[in-house]
């Protein structure tokens, strides 16, 4: 009975230290509390300049949903496993690219280069049409960015002054014949573009819905929603491309298989009419054994031949055929609402990290000098 005594007398003080030292924490942040103030004070000025100063931005997005290529060559994949030949999944699905894949079509190079040549009309270039790649090198279409500017000279000033050193070259397409390679060469101003396109390009695939969302971030909500649509449709175009590539591919194997096909049967029809016409009246096992494993050979032949044969048509219709590869289900709709700066969220964060920052100083300050005390004795 005096052992559990004992510990809870033991424990007492304890809790007596924590709750000293919690009041002792809030005595020293009130005794404090203009300097908190004040820095919260400050920390909110300067959530509000940001919040004001900000550049404005809008986003416009679009909804499309890909087109799955159908399983149409199930009679092909079994004629290509007796023939020994795996097609796999790609031209299963008529060569229809993966959504998964979409992103990384949006990041090439060729891609953000069609972008860079989207037509628009801003308030500043009073009425005239411009390029994408032309609002973002010329600053006369630009509106003025001032905490942009102040970040440049400060932050950024050492990129300022090595871009500035750095010859700049227009962009080169460079083509080797021998091997038909396109190799594209950007200098630092068409990569400084290029990396600001794709940081205003959003690009999400749901695979469990089955669509992928698209959108830009402009300053201005007009060029916002055309730049979209330019996405739209030049990603659809990519894939079209794709999906046609590989169908010409389809095509071209499955008419070198009807070929090879058809020679296999016509010499297995010659081998059976032959036996026949020199074994018209023989009777005998062997005869009628050798007749038998000729006419399966014929039956395989024209089996192979006649699903070929078929498999040719189709593949020549679908090449024909102008199917649609991404379905628009939203389209992109000029926006009426900012999507940034956020005001009310950049406030609450300034506020929030300068009544952090006032009462960690005001806490940590004495821990601080007596690390530096023990430091100078030592």
């Amino acid at each position: 009975m005096t052992e559990p005594m004992e510990q809870q007398n033991l424990s007492q003080p304890n809790q007596n230290n924590d709750e000293i030292d919690l009041v002792d924490l809030l005595r020293k942040l009130w005794v404090k509390r203009k300097f908190i103030l004040t820095v919260t004070g400050i920390f909110l000025l300067i959530g509000l300049f940001v919040a004001l100063v900000s550049p404005v931005s809008y986003t416009a997005s679009c909804t499309v949903v890909p087109q799955s290529g159908e399983n149409k060559s199930g009679g092909l994949s079994g004629v290509a496993a007796m023939m020994g030949v795996n097609l796999g999944t790609a031209m299963m699905s008529e060569g229809t690219l993966s959504p998964h894949i979409y992103p990384e079509i949006v990041k090439s190079v060729p891609f953000t280069l069609e972008i860079m040549q989207t037509p628009i009309v801003t308030k500043r270039a009073n009425g005239k049409a411009i390029t994408l790649y032309e609002y973002y090198t010329n600053k006369q279409y630009q509106d003025k960015n001032l905490l942009g500017s102040i970040k440049k000279y400060t932050l950024g000033l050492p990129g300022v002054l090595l871009g500035s050193l750095k010859k700049k070259n227009p962009i080169e397409e460079t083509t080797f014949p021998l091997d038909s390679v396109t190799v594209y060469i950007l200098n630092e101003e068409e990569k400084e573009e290029y990396e600001t396109i794709q940081g205003f390009i959003q690009i999400s695939t749901n695979s469990k819905e089955g669509y992928v969302s698209l959108s830009y971030s402009f300053p201005e909500a007009k060029p916002a929603a055309v730049i979209t649509d330019k996405l739209y449709r030049t990603l659809e175009k990519y894939v079209a491309s794709f999906k046609s590539e590989k169908l010409e591919d389809n095509l071209q194997f499955v008419e070198e298989s009807y070929e090879t096909a058809r020679q296999d049967f016509l010499q297995a029809q010659s081998h059976l009419a032959a036996f026949q016409d020199a074994n018209r009246r023989l009777a005998t096992a062997t005869a009628r054994s050798t007749e038998m494993r000729l006419q399966s050979e014929f039956n395989i032949a024209f089996s192979v031949y006649s699903e070929l044969a078929k498999q040719r048509e189709q593949a020549r219709i679908s090449v024909k055929e102008n199917q649609t590869i991404l379905t628009l289900v939203n389209p992109a709709v000029v926006p009426h609402q900012k999507s940034a700066p956020r005001r009310s969220i950049i406030l609450v964060g300034f506020l929030f990290l300068g009544i952090v920052s006032a009462c960690g100083w005001v806490l940590g300050k004495p821990y601080v000098q007596d690390l530096f005390i023990e430091i100078e004795k030592k």
